[in-house]
């Protein structure tokens, strides 16, 4: 259970001095507006607010949102800092760049960045929070509960630290304290979303998959910035052969995290089960790019192949890109006997798919010839009658 999340656009009533030149406001608002369906031009407006008024930590801080959702991470990041340096108490700048030192498996980095910000406003329990989920990313399961206990200690109401203190029974397997817990914060805040999403990850993990979905949905009602909960809940909807839905439901995480390898995954999934075969290894070759480690990726083109003929691939070479794909995952996959049983099948019928194919091939060839044999004219030529010479 691990929860990240972009956080949402500034507006420009937070994260700026008194004084903020009022064309440098309007730029922000500009920049809001058109951020979800033309990025490059909110970047445009973004960067014109900061050259109106430097000082302006909303619009260095949305900058960096942008960037992130363009996967310009060097550029996110640099934006955020930005923010930071512009504005100390700029904490959401603080969040997003631990986050994105996450996504980029740097979790020594998230956790200076927190430690830095958390000497800088030490009574600042929203900081120790995130630093108590980055230890729960690390597996530093009892430091974190000692600090979630510590945060509820100084505030019961907490629903940061209740949420932290859940995912340490979570990562425990001790689900009932888990809900019992989340339930609690639910009590406080019923429309903070980090709640409704780690109960969703509670409730898959207790088999309930129809509490799972409702909770995934309302996380992601409840906020637009949520890629896992949009991953989440596209898986669920394949499960439930909801094809259609799950498909929106990756392309909305992806479009928040652009290298969310898994969640390219599960929409090549997606993909497969709506017959859009083409689309799908688009999308298991994406993941692949973003992860290349990940064995899964070769199990799902292999099957890909194996089970359907794509378009413009050769159809006696698909079964050798399917037992190519197979092999591979089998030499880097670590997989229980029967896992390697049932793999070792997949590609002996990736071999025996090829000979069917080719003797349909040879068949077909035989009748292609009957059949033009059929047409030709027996004997050669014939003359018409009452054309030969007279007797």
């Amino acid at each position: 259970m691990r929860w990240l999340g972009l956080l949402l656009l500034a507006l420009p009533a937070a994260g700026f001095a008194q004084g903020v030149d009022p064309e440098a406001k309007r730029l922000l608002l500009q920049g809001n507006a058109a951020a979800e369906n033309n990025p490059t031009a909110a970047v445009a407006e973004y960067q014109k607010a900061v050259a109106k008024a430097p000082g302006f930590a909303a619009a260095h801080y949305n900058l960096g949102v942008v960037y992130e959702r363009q996967a310009k991470y060097a550029e996110a990041e640099a934006a955020y800092r930005k923010a930071i340096e512009v504005d100390g108490a700029y904490l959401a700048a603080v969040e997003n760049l631990a986050n994105l030192a996450l996504r980029q498996s740097e979790p020594k980095k998230a956790e200076q960045i927190l430690f830095e910000a958390i000497r800088r406003h030490p009574a600042d329990l929203g900081l120790r929070n995130r630093l108590i989920a980055v230890w729960l990313g690390g597996d530093k399961i009892d430091a974190a509960e000692t600090e979630a206990k510590k945060i509820l200690k100084a505030d019961e109401k907490n629903t940061g630290a209740l949420v932290n203190l859940a995912t340490v029974f979570f990562r425990r397997g001790q689900y009932e304290l888990a809900t019992t817990v989340l339930d609690r914060a639910k009590e406080i805040d019923p429309n903070e979303a980090k709640i409704w999403i780690n109960l969703g990850f509670v409730y898959l993990a207790q088999g309930d998959k129809t509490k799972a979905v409702e909770a995934f949905a309302k996380a992601t009602a409840l906020r637009k910035d949520l890629p896992e909960a949009y991953n989440n809940l596209g898986a669920l909807s394949v499960d439930a052969h909801d094809y259609e839905g799950a498909i929106t439901a990756f392309r909305q995480a992806i479009a928040l995290y652009p290298t969310f390898a898994k969640a390219y995954v599960n929409l090549g999934n997606a993909l497969k089960g709506a017959k859009q075969y083409a689309e799908a290894e688009k999308a298991y070759l994406e993941a692949q790019k973003l992860d290349p480690e990940d064995p899964a990726v070769l199990y799902n083109l292999g099957v890909l192949h194996l089970d359907n003929e794509l378009d413009q691939v050769d159809r006696l070479k698909r079964w050798d890109i399917a037992r190519e794909y197979l092999s591979k995952y089998m030499d880097k996959a670590t997989l229980r006997p029967d896992e390697r049983e049932r793999l070792t099948g997949l590609i002996a019928e990736s071999e025996r798919g090829k000979k069917r194919e080719e003797r349909r091939i040879a068949a077909e060839e035989r009748r292609k010839q009957r059949e033009q044999r059929q047409k030709a004219p027996e004997g050669g030529e014939k003359k018409p009658e009452g054309t030969g010479s007279p007797g």
